[in-house]
């Protein structure tokens, strides 16, 4: 469920990184979710998302992280250019990243892809969520607003 969670967060912040205002979002891709899921993301998002702003998100070309040799052999291309993204349109910075990076050097001997990596990032991003706030109106996945 976190994983698909992170999927309509990464939808939703694609649609608002390219100026459009969450209220106006009508994407058919909406509906292979279920109404808990869009309330949870929704809710990350506006609480999350509005304290970036554009001038913090780095350029696309103006950041460039190469992993080193023992990083590829674990990381596919899928999963670095997918965490890439989440760098670029915001949702989650170069710390974020070096420590997603780093998670998969201590935990795994095996290479990682594209699913492997979004339930590490699910992790990651609800940690960090966690540690930034005592109480939250966030909702858990398993609860929708009336």
């Amino acid at each position: 469920m976190r994983s698909n969670l992170v999927d309509l967060i990464v939808l939703l912040a694609r649609h608002v990184r390219m100026g459009e205002n969450l209220a106006d979002i009508k994407d058919d891709s909406l509906k292979k979710y279920d109404k808990s899921e869009i309330s949870a993301a929704y809710s990350w998002i506006l609480q999350q998302y509005p304290t970036i702003k554009k001038k913090d998100i780095p350029n696309p070309e103006a950041y460039h992280r190469v992993l080193h040799f023992a990083e590829r052999l674990l990381i596919s291309p899928e999963a670095y250019g997918y965490l890439l993204e989440l760098v670029n349109i915001g949702l989650i910075d170069s710390k974020a990243l070096e420590g997603i990076i780093e998670r998969v050097m201590f935990h795994s001997s095996d290479r990682i892809g594209i699913d492997k990596i979004k339930r590490i990032v699910a992790t990651t991003l609800f940690e960090l969520d966690a540690n930034t706030r005592n109480q939250s109106t966030f909702l858990r996945g398993n609860e929708s607003v009336n």
